[in-house]
């Protein structure tokens, strides 16, 4: 990368992080004058939080930190709390040069199939002590300036490791004592939350000192500097927040059913704590059988409390702006299947320039009858985000959503409906900010599908679980003279899977001859042994974390000459991350690479700060610049982007997704992938499919015969909100591939789940990329043999003791060769539309 291209790509995660950070309060303090000298208060000040951790984590780059950005924008830096910060951090440095990890690869190399490795790196790191300066310091410093910069800081949970409540949601002992000094010094504070996920605010509505917030987030290596930008004045905050921050971590509606203390199984939720049998379940045999129980249903995030009329410190879809802005909507329109409306949005401010978020909802009515679908009070359909309006200035947005996103999901019928009656339009910028604008009117019920597939609650369980519904609905504002449109019927174009018939005869030939159209797919896939297709449905390595450890062992089979099946044919493939070259057929090796916030290059804002940009063209450059480091660095799949929902904020992976919300993440996901795919010859792989919402025993915990968790969903809830943004990620966005997740959904492991990997997936959506499972244990999760049944293509990091499952299953029946020949044929055409190899052999 030379440096004009890196210098473009620096400037965009800048600009992302800018547009990202949220401000929570403001009461004139900011933006700081030029000149303006203000006390650092906080640990991160030097060694900025730019990501989490894991596949997620923010790789590469070379973070910026706050003091030096805000002498760059003119404020300066109070000394006497600098020097007492840069000497902790030099001491912390230290320290962890002494705690280095003895990593002996001799020691790990039976861990096969990968999964024993998460039992040691998914332990829980409490968030740090906060170092208390003397007494001196803060009279010194408060003698400088009346303003401080109260820094707060999270980098807890992760992958495999969701957060805590006391002590990380909630602020720690020093962090409380942090806040009560800086607010004794100084008249003037401004908080700035440099977190992996939502923490607790209500602490600051205690302190008047607190004149303003900025939530920094996790973004990125220039996350410092954008943060300058905007304490500085040079641009203004235009950030919403993608979650809802509630008034106590009680109030969330899946606080008592997320389970994240992994070392205290007396707190683990498990099917006996709501009378449910494990037994019944298909789990047996195990010290704990953990579950995560959807009792809130449909209602997460804000139509929760919007839902049930409960109290926010901020709700969604809230932020402020230096600037300050009117709304007037204007022409509404229903044609092509879908509604229009025309905002206008003025820069009503004498002074700054800024962007708005004008954010579309609807409220739909409950249906009529015993069993009829109760509704949230209103769900956000549409956003649009303005160029940046000078003061004084003016624009015209165009908010649309497809009439067919209007139904909801009638598991009794299994059919999506749109219930007759009256749906109200509500525009404004923010979830508790809008005010209705046109009324649309259905006289009859409208259904715009019919499905088979079931990924409801399982049959031993129904009834038996008590799921939240308000019981009565909510009005909207009464308004006179709203436009009002009738509609009675909807137009819905669903996608197909045209599937594969291996009827045909087998003819000798190479994936060469199927790119020049010499052979058909069909033809070319079933001359291959069931041998050869085992080891191509499985990544190539040994089956050991960290690449092979070392190559320990084999990294596949071999045909009874002695010849390796397989074999790794790119220089730029690690073991584990690839998938096998079979030179017989001319089939090349596929690299893979995570993750969500960049490769190893630039390293950006993550997924959470993506989404409160509110902007999917902003997230479809960020899509194009992340694909094209990925193609530089010989990268064919770009293991991006993370779309589970943000359904409690002490998920641990919660810096890795978007947001409460499915059309948010939705949005943000689809640009991404298609920013990627469009621009540069690289796929990306969204993630984790499906209902990974939580972290703690997502694949169980084997050295304690601890089962994989269960998510335990409704029918409704799953396709309404969890799904629906893979769908429009999957018929908007059109990755090539998804990865399936490890936890169960109802019973059944996602892996091995047929009816989420090929009754959805394919034949709902019409997706005909390529299906891998996430990296690890596949023989405590899901066998070999059962997920290539279900749907999936390529298990990773496989090996050969998984392609030795996957045989023992064919020859059990448990996967048929018809399965093993469609996997094959998946990857085979993703590798025609991803690899330039054919075209070098013209």
């Amino acid at each position: 990368m030379d440096y004009r291209e890196k210098t473009t790509r620096l400037a965009l995660a800048r600009r992302i992080a800018r547009e990202a950070m949220v401000l929570l309060r403001n009461d004139g303090l900011l933006p700081l004058e030029r000149g303006s000298k203000v006390a650092l208060v906080g640990r991160t000040q030097l060694s900025t939080i730019i990501g989490g951790s894991g596949s997620g984590a923010s790789r590469g780059g070379e973070p910026l930190q706050l003091p030096n950005e805000l002498e760059k924008a003119g404020i300066v830096p109070e000394e006497h709390l600098i020097r007492f910060y840069a000497e902790y951090a030099k001491r912390q440095a230290e320290k962890a040069d002494g705690e280095k990890i003895d990593f002996d690869p001799e020691k790990l190399a039976g861990l096969v199939a990968s999964g024993l490795i998460y039992e040691l790196f998914g332990k829980y790191t409490p968030a740090a002590e906060e170092p208390l300066p003397p007494a001196e310091l803060w009279e010194a410093a408060a003698e400088e300036t009346d303003t401080a910069l109260l820094i707060i800081g999270r980098q807890t949970g992760g992958e495999e490791c969701d957060r805590h409540v006391e002590d990380d949601y909630e602020l720690t002992a020093s962090e409380r004592e942090l806040v009560r000094l800086t607010c004794a010094h100084f008249p003037k504070v401004i908080v700035l939350l440099n977190v992996n996920g939502l923490v607790d605010l209500s602490w600051m509505n205690d302190y008047p000192e607190i004149g303003a917030a900025l939530l920094l987030g996790t973004g990125g290596e220039q996350a410092a500097g954008a943060a300058a930008d905007l304490l500085s004045g040079v641009c203004s905050p235009s950030g919403k927040l993608a979650q809802t921050a509630a008034l106590r971590y009680e109030d969330y509606p899946t606080a008592e059913h997320f389970t994240s203390l992994k070392d205290d199984p007396a707190r683990v939720k498990t099917y006996a704590s709501y009378g449910l049998s494990a037994e019944d379940n298909g789990s047996t045999g195990f010290a704990l059988s953990p579950v995560t129980v959807y009792a809130e249903d449909i209602y997460v995030g804000y139509r929760y409390f919007d839902s049930f009329e409960r109290d926010v410190l901020y709700p969604f879809g809230y932020g402020l702006s230096y600037a300050t802005f009117e709304l007037a909507p204007g022409s509404m329109s229903v044609e092509y299947g879908a509604f229009a409306a025309c905002v206008r949005v003025t820069n009503t401010s004498g002074k700054h320039a800024g962007k708005e978020v004008v954010q579309l909802y609807v409220h739909a009515p409950f249906g009529q009858g015993p069993r009829g679908l109760k509704k949230p009070r209103q769900e956000l359909r549409a956003i649009a985000k303005t160029p940046e309006l000078a003061p004084g200035e003016s624009c015209e947005v165009t908010l649309r959503f497809p009439l067919r996103e209007l139904a909801s999901f009638d598991e009794q019928r299994k059919r999506w409906v749109i219930d007759p009656g009256k749906y109200t339009v509500l525009i404004g910028n923010s979830s508790r900010h809008t005010k209705p604008a046109a009324e649309l009117f259905f006289p009859v019920e409208i259904v715009t599908r019919t499905v088979t597939a079931d990924i409801g609650i399982a049959e031993a369980n129904l009834g038996k679980v008590a799921f939240t519904e308000p019981d009565h609905e909510l009005p909207v504002p009464a308004a006179e003279g709203l436009p009002r449109f009738t509609v009675d019927a909807v137009e819905a174009d669903w996608p197909s899977y045209r599937g594969y018939d291996f009827s045909v005869a087998p003819v000798p030939s190479t994936l060469a001859d199927v790119a020049a159209g010499k052979v058909t797919m069909e033809q070319f896939v079933s001359q291959m042994s069931v041998e050869e297709l085992a080891v191509l449905c499985n990544g190539y390595g040994s089956g050991l974390p960290f690449m092979g450890m070392g190559r320990k062992a084999p990294f596949t089979i071999r045909y009874p000459d002695g010849s390796d099946i397989g074999s790794g044919d790119n220089p730029n493939a690690k073991p584990g991350y690839c998938n096998p070259a079979l030179a017989k057929y001319g089939i090349p090796t596929t690299v893979y690479q995570d993750g969500p916030a960049g490769v190893g290059g630039v390293a950006w804002p993550t997924g959470m700060m993506l989404a409160c940009t509110f902007d999917p063209a902003l997230a479809y450059e960020f899509g194009a610049a992340c694909g094209k480091e990925a193609e530089e660095r010989g990268i064919d799949s770009w293991l991006a982007p993370g779309m589970n929902l943000i359904r409690n904020p002490i998920e641990g992976r919660a810096f890795e997704y978007f947001s409460e919300d499915p059309l948010i993440t939705g949005l943000m996901a689809a640009a991404i992938i298609r920013g990627a795919e469009e621009n540069n010859r690289v796929t990306a792989c969204p993630k984790h499919f499906a209902l990974n919402e939580q972290e703690t025993f997502r694949r169980g915990k084997k050295a304690k015969n601890i089962d994989a968790v269960d998510s335990i969903v409704s029918g409704r809830a799953a396709r309404e909100l969890y799904l629906r943004p893979f769908e429009r990620a999957i018929t908007e966005g059109k990755p090539r591939m998804v990865m399936s997740s490890f936890n169960k959904i109802n019973g059944i492991f996602a892996a091995g789940n047929r009816v989420l990997c090929t009754g959805i997936l394919r034949d709902e959506w019409g997706f005909d990329g390529v299906v891998v499972t996430d990296w690890g244990d596949l023989d405590y999760v899901a066998d070999g043999a059962d997920a290539v049944q279900a749907g999936n293509d390529v298990i990773m990091p496989g090996g050969p003791p998984v392609i030795e499952q996957v045989l023992k299953g064919y020859e059990e029946g448990r996967v048929s060769l018809d399965a093993l020949r469609e996997a094959a044929a998946h990857l085979m055409n993703y590798l025609l539309e991803t690899r330039p190899f054919l075209e070098k052999q013209e």
